[in-house]
């Protein structure tokens, strides 16, 4: 009879456990973000089920944190994002209900932290379902936007962080501009990107100190690779400056607003005069090609100043190019694949180096003059 009463009362305690574990879960299930305990800083990865906030506080340096932890449902994959000090920090981490294990970190610091981030995750046990509450308000924003689209895809020119340096690359389907900064020597730059529509490839070009960078770059959704890096300079931060052009998602397309007009500037730029030039040719343009424009140039090494004639072809796959170097007269001639230049002849020897960023700039101006024959 003891045994019983003792197996009723503890049925009833297991009962009762479990009732108040599932209306713990079924209280979470339906938490919304005012039921967080701060703001998130990031976005939940819509890859998961659900997501919450952790405050957490690295100690050994007193570094607080806001850190957005999004799950799976049953808890065996988190995706955490925080800033730490201006960094964007990310990992992914898989637990077998004993064990975390850092599949991923984005910069190598968070990985030893992010076990006791997650825990608190799971002991706080505030979760907000993706796709409900605020997610929602996300997904009828998101509709918004499309419905938007019809008219203007993505954003305008005046929305970017700060004006471009660079025209865009028309190669490419859409172009931001990123304000990003070198820590170790505390050099600002303002980079333009120019991105495929599913941003497999992106086009950098900045100027650090006087140089032109550029960097060309493919992504796999994981990882950047990058495939041409003009000065060998730039590969490093590169991958850190693309990451911020998709963080912050301000696209200008090439089909709106302020690139439709640069579009129809650039029609015009086929019809332009001698006047629209920026400056007087000191050589007439070659009678063998279709086209011409002037460049004002200079080599920053020795701080000479050139006023190029530049004369091409009307699909530019070859070009002329003349100037006078301390008194001696420079010809190159030059072919182009829409990626590389080849210098195929260059009368001094001297100006092979610096042909193809002038070039660049007389692409870049778009100021064409037709060529009287």
């Amino acid at each position: 009879m003891k045994k019983k009463v003792l197996a009723l009362v503890l049925a009833a305690s297991m009962a009762a456990s479990m009732a108040a574990t599932v209306s713990v879960f079924a209280e979470a299930a339906t938490a919304t973000e005012a039921d967080l305990p701060a703001e998130a800083q990031f976005e939940p990865n819509k890859d998961y089920d659900k997501y919450t906030v952790v405050e957490y506080t690295i100690e050994d340096i007193q570094a607080d944190l806001v850190c957005t932890v999004s799950a799976k449902e049953d808890n065996s994959e988190f995706y955490l994002e925080c800033n730490f000090y201006g960094d964007d920090q990310m990992t992914r981490t898989t637990y077998d209900g004993k064990e975390f294990k850092v599949e991923e970190d984005k910069t190598g610091f968070m990985a030893g932290d992010t076990p006791a981030i997650l825990q608190k995750a799971i002991d706080q046990n505030v979760w907000v379902a993706i796709g409900d509450g605020a997610a929602a308000d996300d997904a009828a924003a998101d509709d918004a936007k499309a419905d938007d689209a019809k008219e203007i895809k993505g954003v305008t020119e005046d929305k970017l962080p700060a004006e471009p340096q660079f025209e865009a690359n028309k190669d490419y389907d859409k172009w931001t501009v990123v304000e990003y900064t070198i820590e170790d020597i505390q050099a600002d730059l303002v980079c333009t990107v120019s991105a495929k529509e599913d941003d497999s490839e992106f086009y950098l070009e900045c100027n650090f100190y006087g140089d032109d960078q550029m960097t060309k770059t493919t992504y796999d959704g994981k990882e950047y690779k990058v495939e041409e890096d003009k000065t060998g300079f730039m590969a490093g931060d590169t991958p850190a400056i693309l990451d911020k052009a998709l963080e912050q998602d301000l696209w200008v397309y090439f089909d709106n607003g302020a690139d439709a007009a640069d579009d129809a500037a650039a029609t015009d730029g086929a019809a332009a005069t001698a006047a629209d030039l920026p400056a007087e040719a000191q050589f007439e343009p070659n009678k063998d090609y279709d086209e011409y424009t002037v460049v004002e140039y200079t080599i920053e090494d020795i701080q000479a100043d050139l006023v190029c004639t530049v004369s091409t072809n009307k699909d530019h796959t070859e070009f002329y190019l003349e100037c006078n170097f301390y008194g001696d007269d420079q010809m190159t001639k030059t072919t182009y694949d829409g990626k590389e230049y080849k210098v195929e002849e260059d009368k001094t020897g001297f100006m092979a180096g610096d042909t193809p960023a002038i070039l660049d700039k007389a692409i870049e101006q778009n100021i064409w003059v037709p060529i009287e024959k």
